[in-house]
């Protein structure tokens, strides 16, 4: 007899992933970040550098520009720039319905590390913006 603690349904060991961000929204947003992260870095695109984004009680989204096309993955690694915000306040700022400045300004975000790598991806998000034509805040 299987003990109902134990059992695992398909998703759970498929990985876990799916079973782990049932239910949580900061991991749900996770993965709408890097979905829009690797819609707007086209392969002919670079940031020249790594931006990480940690994301508290989900984990990190990495970007790492130095490669042609950029990769974007979830492994923590070291990063020339990197930047503390809340996973939800991050997609609402990269889906356009927040100012990341105000939320700088608030003190929502927290950059460490080289500012201009996190500036560099402003225009990108533009463009991939205005060719969906979500109507993206410039």
């Amino acid at each position: 007899m299987i003990a109902r603690s134990s059992f695992k349904g398909r998703d759970e060991m498929a990985g876990g992933k799916a079973g782990a961000i049932r239910g949580n929204p900061a991991l749900e947003a996770e993965d709408e970040i890097e979905a829009i992260l690797k819609a707007a870095l086209p392969g002919d695109v670079s940031l020249g550098a790594v931006l990480k984004f940690v994301h508290p009680g989900a984990g990190v989204v990495v970007i790492d520009g130095r490669k042609k096309p950029g990769e974007i993955h979830r492994r923590d690694v070291p990063a020339d720039c990197t930047v503390h915000v809340d996973p939800l306040l991050n997609l609402a700022i990269l889906q356009g319905h927040v100012n990341q400045n105000t939320a700088f300004r608030q003190g929502k975000i927290r950059i460490v590390g080289d500012v201009s790598v996190v500036t560099r991806l402003r225009p990108l998000m533009l463009r991939q913006s205005h060719a969906a034509g979500d109507g993206h805040r410039e």
